[in-house]
């Protein structure tokens, strides 16, 4: 049987689990973000289901350009880090996630995608130091280049695992663009992989406010995700060679320095120099 068929009976075991209230508390899982609150955008509500989760942070959420910081924030890019790092442990905490389980493989805001070997390298020493029993990481959508990177960084990861057993690989929500404007809390092509929608209860909506909340510095734009639901599924295959869709990507419309295409070059760049490694 092939990996992917392995995750697709995996998923199917998992999402039964996933839907019952009394579920494998125990169970062990880490969540791969690209930011310090993306994590509560997309999977607030798995973290506090699962109180042993690992948290692991691909960037420190700060750009070199000051342009694209928070109009909140003074001082250096080091302080601007540091004040998103701190804001992750108490956002994350209100979910049950101990500051000895959360991660930073030490990628910088919008940059992840020239350093993707490296993360990738990092992710995957993670993960062999935590032994997961699923992933959760960003979709390929053309949101952030950051929130790509993470979806090759966790493929590229499980695959430097070599023969250990490999984790489940399972999607959260973030952002895209669909006719020029940002689509939050959907995947792009729903349906084109088994899902799982989870209404959130009021605890579970007032917990994800409080995380929310804890992310003082980025309020501007956390106002704009919805707190009802949230949504996982299996991660499907992608050729990042291609764009994940037609027309100009969320990043792009944002003016943001990174293009589609270049990041398409670095990407297939790197998956090309970890097939040639592990043909070796």
């Amino acid at each position: 049987m092939n990996w992917q068929a392995d995750q697709e009976k995996a998923w199917e075991e998992l999402s039964r689990c996933l839907q019952t209230s009394s579920s494998e508390q125990s169970l062990n899982v880490l969540l791969l973000a690209a930011h310090p609150d993306d994590e509560t955008i997309g999977a607030s509500l798995l973290l506090a289901r699962f109180p042993k989760s690992s948290v692991v942070f691909l960037t420190d959420g700060a750009p070199r350009d000051r342009n694209l910081w928070s109009p909140a924030i003074n001082g250096s890019r080091e302080d601007y880090a540091n004040t998103r790092r701190q804001e992750a442990i108490r956002a994350t905490s209100f979910a049950g996630v101990s500051p000895q389980n959360i991660f930073w493989l030490g990628g910088v805001d919008q940059e992840a995608a020239f350093e993707i070997s490296l993360l990738a390298e990092r992710f995957s020493k993670a993960m062999a130091d935590t032994s997961p029993v699923m992933v959760v990481t960003h979709a390929y959508e053309g949101g952030h280049p950051d929130h790509d990177a993470a979806a090759v960084v966790a493929r590229m990861g499980i695959s430097l695992l070599g023969s250990r057993s490999k984790p489940l690989l399972l999607e959260m929500t973030s952002y895209h663009a669909r006719e020029g404007r940002c689509v939050t809390g959907e995947f792009l092509r729903s349906g084109s992989s088994p899902e799982l929608c989870f209404e959130l209860s009021q605890t579970d909506q007032q917990r994800k406010r409080n995380m929310i909340q804890a992310y003082a510095s980025q309020r501007l734009v956390l106002e704009n995700f919805p707190i009802h639901e949230e949504r996982l599924r299996l991660a499907p295959e992608y050729d990042f060679s291609e764009p994940p869709h037609e027309g100009k990507l969320w990043y792009e419309c944002m003016n943001w320095p990174m293009t589609g295409s270049r990041w398409r070059e670095l990407a297939t760049t790197a998956l090309t120099e970890i097939q040639e490694h592990s043909c070796h």
